[in-house]
Order: structure tokens, then C-alpha cells, then sequence
């Protein structure tokens, strides 16, 4: 058992610290931070103690004068679980403070400026965000040179007027009374916008405030493009210019987003639409213009990546209704590596519902496309037979490239139903815009293709699916 300690006294012997794993990009084991923190504050010195021991609490009060009772702010876990991390809790007896941390970096410059008791692994939780965790903040004091941590806004706008200096979320652990959960919520599917970049970029920007401006209104948790973003690259890359300032206005509102590249979107493709000359495979493959105009550092969700530094094959993670999502882009006509990586990918991740966003995938008419364009590698057939049914977790697949709008629903192999919707659109006059809005509690899908710049509608674009069965 942890003992609080005061000024001078000294701990029992502690086990050593566990080896600090850090975070694990698995799926969190949420049921696991089932444990309550307490949380204890010593009146005449102003330290805090936090104990999953609730007779520590009690002796840390009777016997050490921590007679504060602050309750139990949040949950963690007792012992590590998938997802989690060691939290480690020292002491400095010159200073009569504990402190607690889970950066194992820190906690070795914190036992080198003074915390030299290590009282062990006080609890675990997790490095990263998840939709059944809560941010803990820690707030500093210099005056008394004391540490507090707060969950809730209350407790953070108390610290902050009384002089406490907020150092930014530290970890995240479980609520005691779980936050009720807004379970509706809307995505964004941004059709292909050759056109606009060439002739029109005026019309891509205002969709992008218009989304921008409606983030709340709509609830807007992600935007996605289905590919050819660009029309074709030029000496002074004036397209992918054009592309880029329109985007800084997601970036600007914080609003993360992912993009499936399109052939237009690669060396493939020359002025007037052309193929540009030399080895079309090596061409489509040569990205180097857009990752340079997006590198990863814009895609502020991204999980991972299938090549370094590129941006063609991605992951990106967030949580919204109350589950966990992960948006996969994949590289039109793609190459058996890039599928086997993208497989690897939704195998780590079975807990989240995953959206596939490709370039060409249905065809017009709602079939899966079975030609690889004549220059790429594999078909959508292959992708969709060797990939998408192949996993539990798939429920969205998002394409363009042909035709306007199409929409198909399959069964993957373990029985999960597959909701498949093409979104090209080659509008000349307007800017398309698909938003798909999902209820988790009513496990609905709606979908609409809303044009912000003339305030209209395609009748082709309305779409909706009940009984929807979400990974949770």
C-alpha cells in the first residue's frame, strides 16, 4: 500500500516502477479505468494527494492532516490494461509536495531536481484521447510550489482565479459520472473539385467557410475529399496553390480532414488532362507536388501513414457519438503492399468504425469498378474482395472519379453491412457537398448533397439507412 508522506517522514519501501511502455495505438480498454482517484489536499501546505486506496485517503487525513476531501475526481486502473500507461507518484521532501506524472521522461527530471522519493505507480491511464475518457489538467503554483489537478471547467476556472497556472492536459482517465453523449453528429464528403481549382477556386473556398462557419450548427466532426482535388499541376503549381489556401480555412478552424488522392491529383495527368509522358504507373505513383502543398503535419487526426512522409495511404482517428471512428485514404487503383498495410491497419483497430475514402470505387450504376484505369495496379474489386469485407469494423466506403451519385450496400464476410456512396459530381456552376449525418442511439445514417454557394439541394444526393449495427 502507497503511504502520503509529509514533510520529512519517509515511505514505506515501494516495488520498482513498472517499465514505462507508453501508450499503445490498440484499441483502449476502457472498462478497465473502473477505479476511483481520491483526492486529498493538506490545508497548511496546500499539497495534494491522489491515492486509488481509499484507507491511504483516510490515514493521509487522520494521521498526515490532509483533511481536504476534494472526492474522487476521475477513474483510473489498477493495474495496465490495453491502451494504458503507468501513472508514476514521487515526493520531494524539501519542497513537502507529491506530484504525479506519465511522461516517464518527466519523471526522471523531476527525481533529478528534488522528487527523490518515488513512491511507485500510483494508478494507469492513457496518453492518448478516447471517447469514454476525460482530459486531466494539471495547474501549477509557483508561490506555494504546489501541483493540482482538475477534470471539470468549474474546477479549472477556480484554479485559474486564484493564481494557478494551467500546464495543459497531463493524461486522460475515466469520468466518475460519465458526460451524457450527444450521439448525433455529421461528416463531410467533398466530391471532386478539378473544376473549381481550375476555373472557379472561389466556389471551393466558400465551401470550405461555409463548413468553417457551420461546424457548430452542424455539428461537423471531419471533412473528407474523394479525390482529384486538382485538375492537373502546372510550373507554378498554381492549382494545388488555390487547393492549399482553401483548405487553410479547415485548418484555421480546426476542423480535421483527410483526402483520397485521384489521378488528377498525381504526375500522372498534364495540362488539358492529358497523360503526361514516361511510365503512367511510376507517374500516378509520383505524389511529390501534393505532399509537398499537404504535408502529414496539416492532417491533424492522422494515426499513421503507409509510406514516410506521405500523405497517398493514411489513417486518421477521433471519436464522436459516442464511438470511435478511423478514416482510412486509400490510393486509387492501389498496389498489393498498400492493401496489405491498410489491412494491418484495420485489424489494430476493431473497436473503431472505419470510413474507407478511395478514389474509384463504384462505378455509375453502383457496381465495383473491375478495371485498374489501365495504369494503376489493382482494381476495386480486388480492393473491396481482398480488404473492405474482409473486416468487422468497415461500415463506410466513400469513392468518386465517375458518374454522379450511386449508392450500394454488401455484407462483408463476418456479416457486417457495408454502406457504399459515389460522390463525384463535375458540377460547373456550384460547389456540392455531402454531409452525412449519424445518430449512434437511433443507429440511423442520413445523407444530403447541399450546394452552400447557391443554397440548393440534388435531389440524386438524399439517401438514408436504419437498423445500422455500430461497432461500440
Amino acid at each position: 500500500m502507497l503511504s502520503a508522506c509529509g514533510p520529512g517522514e519517509t515511505l514505506d519501501p515501494q516495488p520498482a516502477p513498472a517499465q514505462d511502455v507508453g501508450s499503445t495505438t490498440a484499441a483502449l480498454d476502457c472498462a478497465a479505468l473502473s477505479k476511483p482517484v481520491y483526492h486529498r489536499v493538506r490545508p497548511s501546505s496546500g499539497d495534494s494527494l491522489l491515492t486509488l486506496n481509499a484507507t491511504e485517503a483516510a490515514n493521509a487525513a487522520t494521521t498526515y492532516a490532509y483533511t481536504d476531501d476534494r472526492g474522487t475526481p476521475f477513474k483510473a486502473a489498477s493495474s495496465s490494461g490495453t491502451g494504458l500507461s503507468p501513472v508514476y507518484r514521487l515526493y520531494s521532501p524539501s519542497r513537502g509536495e507529491h506530484i504525479v506524472t506519465i511522461d516517464a521522461t518527466e519523471r526522471s527530471n523531476l527525481i533529478a531536481s528534488g522528487f527523490t522519493t518515488d513512491e511507485g505507480i500510483g494508478f494507469y491511464a492513457s496518453k492518448t484521447a478516447d471517447a469514454c475518457l476525460v482530459p486531466v489538467y494539471r495547474f501549477d503554483n509557483p508561490g506555494l510550489k504546489k501541483h493540482r489537478h482538475a477534470v471539470t471547467q468549474a474546477e479549472r476556472d477556480a484554479l485559474t482565479t486564484a493564481g494557478w497556472t494551467n500546464e495543459g492536459i497531463k493524461f486522460y482517465a475515466a469520468p466518475t459520472t460519465p458526460a451524457p453523449v450527444d450521439t448525433k453528429f455529421t461528416f463531410v464528403v467533398i466530391p471532386d473539385t478539378q473544376q473549381e481549382t481550375v476555373y472557379a477556386p472561389t466556389r471551393l473556398t466558400q465551401r470550405m467557410q461555409w463548413i468553417a462557419d457551420n461546424k457548430t450548427a452542424q455539428d461537423i466532426r471531419f471533412v473528407m475529399h474523394t479525390g482529384d482535388l486538382m485538375d492537373w499541376d502546372t510550373p507554378d503549381h498554381l492549382h494545388y496553390q488555390r487547393a492549399s489556401d482553401s483548405y487553410q480555412v479547415l485548418d484555421t478552424a480546426q476542423i480535421p480532414y483527410a483526402i483520397a488522392l485521384g489521378n488528377h491529383d498525381t504526375a500522372a495527368v498534364c495540362q488539358g488532362g492529358s497523360a503526361c509522358p514516361g511510365n503512367v504507373n511510376a507517374n500516378l505513383r509520383n505524389t511529390t507536388t501534393f505532399n509537398t502543398y499537404f504535408p502529414l503535419s496539416r492532417f491533424k487526426a492522422l494515426g499513421g501513414v503507409f509510406e514516410s512522409g506521405k500523405c497517398d495511404n493514411a489513417y486518421h482517428t477521433f471519436s464522436a457519438g459516442g464511438l470511435n471512428w478511423l478514416v482510412l485514404n486509400l490510393e486509387l487503383w492501389a498496389r498489393t503492399n498498400a492493401v496489405d498495410w491498410a489491412k494491418t491497419v484495420l485489424a489494430q483497430y476493431p473497436q473503431h468504425n472505419v470510413i474507407i475514402i478511395t478514389h474509384s470505387h463504384l462505378n455509375g450504376s453502383g457496381g465495383i469498378e473491375q478495371s485498374n484505369g489501365g495504369y494503376g495496379n489493382n482494381s476495386p474489386q480486388y480492393v473491396f474482395d481482398n480488404l473492405i469485407k474482409q473486416y468487422a469494423n468497415v461500415r463506410f466506403v466513400f469513392s468518386g472519379h465517375v458518374g454522379n451519385a450511386a449508392y450500394r450496400t454488401d455484407t462483408g464476410v463476418n456479416g457486417n453491412t457495408i454502406y457504399q456512396m459515389l460522390n463525384t459530381f463535375h458540377d460547373g456552376t456550384t460547389n456540392p457537398t455531402r454531409l452525412v449525418e449519424v445518430d449512434t442511439a437511433a443507429n440511423t445514417i442520413s445523407t444530403r448533397v447541399y450546394a452552400p454557394l447557391t443554397n440548393t439541394e440534388r435531389a440524386d444526393g438524399v439517401k438514408a439507412y436504419s437498423n445500422v449495427n455500430w461497432v461500440r
